[in-house]
């Protein structure tokens, strides 16, 4: 699946490379969020933020005063009922931006590159702050700041950080908006998650495993139904991707360099076959902190399958991928997992045929698949 081909400048910033997690700014009015490292040909794969308020209709909409303008926050997250219907909307008003991927025979949200309007700059934007004198920071930047530099002791040069989303866009509120953190590299990304696990300082916190366990009671999801509370505690409790700092939770979104990146888009074909549930050994975990990231996997075996679902035993079961950030850093080399998402054929460009499990396609949201996509470590 390559990089836009060319470079595209929009007020004076060149983007050869468009990272997972950069915001961008539509000629429709649109905001989005790129939701991977790579892009085909002539789009960015992206999720909608921010759109015209005229553009849907129906009950439980967010509406925010953004950029000049009332704007509905686009909820992927809505019941699955109400948000068939916005999506129904949005592709009869935006219908440009849904791409039809020939090679997974699936569709994403999407940014046709002419229709680029402004591209923020994650990594200018944090430089800019930090010549900010403390003294006329608000309490919020300060934290921000604070963050920022204790990261760095992590040995990642403050030039591989960023800063996204609202901490960026300058429209957060402080005490309630959370801190959110691009780390550039994986290397980087995982150094600073290695550091985060013994590092000591008087305002990071992390939740304790009470702390989880009353989370999990409280934010019933379809991803943490498919784990007890103790499962679901021992999970979350060994990762470093978020955490509390001066009382604010903070994200950190590690993201691929172009020279890094995984896939690349056109390369292999994908045939889809149905829902599965599967088992298997992780042997390698390093592209799992990144969107969409993967577990590599050896033994695997088909313990759960639609009828429809036909398994050619002498194909391996190689990969799980996830696009969902809550299964990201799931598992480790050498643990036993089990997962259950959309089961494809993979045709490489070169190698032999394999498959993978995808975790997160924007399909399905509005599926069945929506409750039953889970990704478990045996902890």
């Amino acid at each position: 699946m390559g990089s836009i081909s060319r470079n595209i400048t929009v007020w004076g910033i060149t983007m050869v490379h468009f990272y997972e997690s950069t915001l961008i700014d539509t000629n429709d009015g649109l905001q989005c969020k790129s939701y991977s490292n790579e892009h085909p040909e002539g789009y960015v794969i992206v999720k909608p933020k921010y759109i015209p308020k005229d553009a849907i209709k129906g009950e439980g909409l967010k509406y925010r005063f953004l950029f000049e303008k009332c704007m509905v926050r686009f909820n992927l997250f809505a019941k699955k009922e109400k948000l068939m219907l916005y999506l129904d909307q949005f592709k009869k008003k935006f219908p440009d931006y849904i791409y039809h991927c020939k090679d997974t025979k699936n569709w994403f949200f999407a940014v046709p590159k002419q229709k680029i309007k402004t591209i923020h700059d994650s990594r200018k934007g944090l430089s800019e702050l930090m010549q900010v004198p403390t003294k006329d920071l608000d309490e919020y930047l300060v934290l921000v700041r604070e963050l920022v530099e204790f990261l760095t002791k992590s040995g990642v040069n403050v030039n591989d950080l960023g800063i996204t989303h609202s901490t960026l866009m300058g429209n957060y509120t402080p005490g309630k908006s959370d801190i959110d953190i691009i780390i550039y590299g994986k290397g980087n990304g995982w150094k600073i998650l290695d550091y985060l696990k013994a590092a000591k300082h008087k305002k990071l916190h992390w939740k304790t495993d009470k702390e989880w366990a009353e989370y999990y009671q409280e934010h019933k999801t379809s991803e943490s139904s498919h784990f007890t509370e103790q499962e679901y505690v021992k999970h979350m409790a060994r990762k470093r991707y978020e955490g509390m700092f001066g009382g604010t939770v903070f994200t950190l979104f590690t993201v691929e360099e172009k020279d890094e990146t995984w896939f690349k888009w056109g390369e292999d074909k994908f045939e889809p076959l149905g829902t599965v549930t599967i088992k298997g050994k992780v042997i390698d975990h390093y592209n799992s902190q990144v969107r969409p990231g993967y577990y590599e996997i050896k033994d695997g075996e088909v313990v759960d399958k639609e009828d429809n679902v036909q398994v050619d035993s002498s194909i391996p079961i190689k990969r799980v991928v996830t696009f969902s950030i809550p299964f990201v850093q799931q598992a480790i080399k050498g643990e036993e997992i089990t997962a259950c998402g959309l089961f494809e054929l993979v045709t490489p460009k070169s190698g032999e045929k394999y498959y993978r499990v995808v975790i997160g396609y924007f399909d399905a949201y509005i599926t069945d698949r929506r409750e039953k996509e889970f990704i478990k470590s045996n902890i």
